[in-house]
């Protein structure tokens, strides 16, 4: 006689749950034979067992709750007869198969092998969700966007990791509205639940389609690009570009965080902070340069107009007295200082880091080293000293200012001139704490012009007042105090 061949068993382990010793027992050797490893179960020892693949169970000793039990381990069950209370709540499982209470050791044994398949299949899609599952939430945690899922009540349900850019962890927002990082002038534009009663009450749909942060819509209808207004959890504002769309469908459990709950739409939240604070920087940078192209056109007319001023008041002086060569060749020579003084401010206001401020230690340095060159009288010897704080000065005051301390320094170069003397002039600028700055001139001649129309004039367009010291040795200082604008 042929020996029998016994296939490579599909089902290694097995328990048997059967009030019938008998039919226990030839069930028991049949599935040995098979190569199944086989457990016995009484009546009153619990079913459940950890090293089994398989239960096979008359349905009369098998309850409802122990079924459950077993299907979430989950284990492979065959159940015996066609009563029982477990039958209802388990006869449409794939892990379940329902015999006859009498079917014979090759029926339980084939089913047996079909309900371990299926446990086998079930367990083999798990991990692959599981392994999908861990790839996903690695992938979104990787994502530099904000990606974000709402329920129906557009509330958060998921949230990952990129929200710290807000300073929120994800558990802090989830289960909270989406307004709680929206500006809330801009909350009435990208909420849908204002915007449809908006437009409910207008009873007209606009021409272009809302956009909105918890879109409904799926397609072409999506939102796209909705720029918004996000706020830090310390108060700050950032802005994002938000791309959004419906979702009711996202059933397959890859993301723990919504199974069981219902997702109604699906968005990515795009920083664009750095380019739009760029923008506004750029913006912000032709609005300063325009201001200052106006500024610099109204310096330039208030100076013109200051030149045109002086040439009319020394055209003037020299009807009265007359004019010869020598006269003529002076008064264009200090012209061209006060228009050489004129160009020395704005070229320092070119060259200066600040465009509405200059220095004071580095102007009257160089005014110091021009006006030397330009007032210089073949035959004059003038030393020019100057002691100046390093304070900011005005621009619109400075022009007028370095004209008047031309006009006085040009009575020392005459006074040197006609005396054929050496004439040392101290020139010091202070500035208070307040809203004074004083420039004090000293030295002999300096006082020669310094009650003449022209000064009167410049002071004037200085907005400052001179005070004339003359004491009794010939030693001339004078001062004027310059009060800053209100």
């Amino acid at each position: 006689m042929a020996s029998e061949v016994i296939a490579a068993p599909s089902v290694r382990s097995l328990a048997l749950l059967m009030a019938d010793l008998d039919r226990r027992e030839t069930c028991m050797r049949f599935l040995t034979r098979r190569g199944a490893v086989v457990e016995l179960f009484d009546r009153d020892k619990t079913v459940v067992s950890g090293s089994s693949e398989c239960i096979i169970a008359e349905a009369t000793l098998l309850d409802a709750e122990e079924a459950h039990s077993l299907l979430e381990v989950p284990l492979a069950l065959v159940v015996l007869g066609t009563r029982g209370e477990c039958r209802r709540a388990i006869e449409t499982s794939p892990l379940v198969r329902i015999l006859p209470l009498r079917a014979s050791p090759t029926t339980v044994y084939a089913a047996a092998r079909q309900v371990c398949a299926a446990r086998d299949t079930i367990l083999a899609s798990r991990t692959v969700v599981g392994a999908i599952h861990n790839e996903v939430q690695t992938l979104l945690s990787s994502v530099p966007d904000i990606v974000y899922i709402l329920d129906e009540h557009s509330n958060f349900i998921y949230l990952n990791e990129s929200v710290t850019l807000l300073g929120y962890e994800p558990a802090e927002l989830v289960g909270r509205h989406f307004s709680i990082i929206i500006h809330p002038e801009d909350k009435p534009n990208i909420s849908r639940e204002i915007v449809v009663e908006k437009i409910r009450r207008a009873n007209k749909f606009p021409d272009t389609p809302p956009k909105l942060f918890d879109e409904r819509r799926s397609g072409q209808r999506m939102t796209r690009e909705l720029e918004v207004r996000l706020i830090h959890k310390d108060g700050h504002i950032l802005y994002g570009l938000v791309n959004a769309y419906g979702e009711r469908g996202l059933d397959v459990p890859l993301l723990s965080e919504v199974v069981g709950q219902k997702p109604q739409t699906i968005g990515v939240v795009h920083d664009v902070s750095a380019m739009h604070f760029y923008q506004q920087s750029l913006e912000d940078s032709l609005a300063a340069k325009e201001r200052l192209l106006r500024e610099i056109h109204h310096r330039v007319k208030t100076n013109l107009q200051l030149v045109a001023s002086l040439v009319h008041l020394q055209q003037a002086d020299y009807l009265q007295t007359g004019i010869d060569a020598q006269a003529s060749s002076r008064v264009l020579r200090e012209l061209e200082a006060q228009i050489k003084s004129i160009a020395l401010v704005h070229e320092a206001l070119y060259h200066s880091e600040e465009v509405d401020r200059l220095r004071a230690r580095d102007f009257f340095a160089q005014f110091c080293h021009a006006a030397e060159e330009a007032l210089e009288i073949v035959g004059s010897t003038v030393h020019l000293k100057f002691s100046v704080d390093d304070c900011p000065l005005d621009p619109d005051r400075l022009v007028p200012l370095s004209l008047a301390l031309l006009e006085l320094l040009g009575g020392a170069y005459q006074t040197a001139y006609e005396k054929r003397a050496d004439i040392t002039v101290m020139v010091t600028f202070s500035c208070t704490k307040g809203r004074r700055s004083v420039l004090e001139v000293e030295g002999e001649g300096i006082l020669v012009r310094a009650d003449s129309p022209i000064m009167r004039t410049l002071l004037t367009y200085t907005g400052a007042n001179i005070e004339l010291l003359k004491e009794e040795d010939y030693h001339e200082r004078c001062r004027l105090t310059i009060l800053s604008h209100d």
